[in-house]
This record gives C-alpha cells, structure tokens and sequence, in this order.
C-alpha cells in the first residue's frame, strides 16, 4: 500500500517524519508521498512559500526511499482539497487511497469538503495527538458521520479509519515559527538541513 500525508508542512519537523516511519513500518507501506497542500482551505495563508515547503520537505525526505514528496496540489495551486487529491491518486492507484493525519485534523472532518466522500474514498490512518483518545474519535465519527468502521492499533484489513497510539511527538510547526520569530534556537526539532534553509532564506522572522 501507499499512503498520502498531507498538510502545511510549515515547516516540516522531526515529528513529522518519525511518525511517518513508524506509520510505514507498523502498517508495513510500500511507501509514504508527503503532499505539502498550496493553501489549506482551513488556513487563512502560510508563513513560507509552498515552493520553499517544497523544498524544505526534499531536504528532509532525501535519504529515506520510502518517502516522496508530490508536487500535485502545489501545481494545482488554489485552496488544496483533500477530497480532489484522493480523487487523482484513486486514478493512479491500484488500491483504496490510504490517508495519514493527526487526531486533531480529524476532528475537524466536518469542516471540510465533502467529508462523506473522504470516508467512502479512502481509509484513514489517525496518528493520536494531544491528549486525543480512541474513544473520543470513535465518538466523534459515529456523531457526525454515523461512522463506525474504526479499529485500534490494527493493521489495514479492511475499509475504515484506523487509530494509530505508538508515540504521542510534542512538536509543533507553530512551535518552530515562533522559537526562529524570537531568535531561539530550532535545533533538534527540525533536521540540520532545514535549520540551515530556514536561516539561508530568511523564514519565518516576521511570522504572525
């Protein structure tokens, strides 16, 4: 199988890289596509530019041969739907689009378009954050979607979301943004060749 993970990616953390191993490792993925969104329709803009996302992505992804970064909804360009992005990977595919997202992403499912399809379209791959349980996404589906198909810590053996609890990464973009706003150092959050790219061009020093 392979597996969408999309997002800001703004920027990319060593967060978000470890859980995409341990994704890929546990559900046994051929491989991971990073699909950093042009503009997220529940973000008023991003701080750096999705060519600089882009590229900060490449940097982090280069020595692993199971990642890969698309360029699709970048292209693409406008607000980047996800509904729009399973609909062309269901194209190029063999296989049900698998999703990888946060448990705080997923809450948010009725805000976006056309979650009914989303769930009929792909399987899910929940990655617990926060303090976001099993049970409160189990309730949250079922109230808002009449969705019942969720399984814990199960490999993909048929058509649902799956709840993923291995390790809970307490690093955040926001996070990363507002340390390089206030001249702290990002070491150790984020790969050196990020750190670097960050400082070379500038980013995120008048972050709002």
């Amino acid at each position: 199988m392979i597996a969408l993970f999309g997002g800001s990616f703004d920027p990319v953390h060593l967060g978000h890289l470890r859980i995409a191993e341990d994704v890929r490792e546990f559900f046994n993925l051929k491989k991971v596509i990073f699909v950093p969104a042009y503009l997220s329709p529940l973000k008023e803009s991003s701080n750096a530019s999705a060519e600089d996302r882009f590229n900060m992505l490449t940097l982090s992804i280069k020595d692993n041969p199971y990642f890969e970064v698309s360029d699709y909804e970048i292209k693409k360009g406008g607000k980047s739907y996800t509904i729009e992005t399973v609909e062309h990977y269901e194209r190029l595919f063999y296989h049900k689009p698998v999703l990888i997202l946060g448990s705080d992403s997923l809450l948010t499912l009725h805000k976006w378009k056309k979650p009914e399809d989303l769930l009929k379209k792909a399987n899910f791959i929940v990655v617990g954050r926060g303090k976001d349980s099993y049970k409160e996404i189990k309730n949250y589906l079922n109230t808002f979607f009449n969705f019942n198909n969720i399984f814990y810590n199960e490999s993909i053996i048929k058509e649902g979301v799956y709840f993923f609890d291995s390790r809970r990464i307490d690093i955040s973009s926001t996070e990363i943004r507002e340390r390089v706003k206030l001249g702290k150092s990002i070491k150790y959050l984020v790969l050196e060749e990020v750190e670097n790219y960050i400082k070379e061009k500038n980013l995120y020093k008048n972050s709002p």
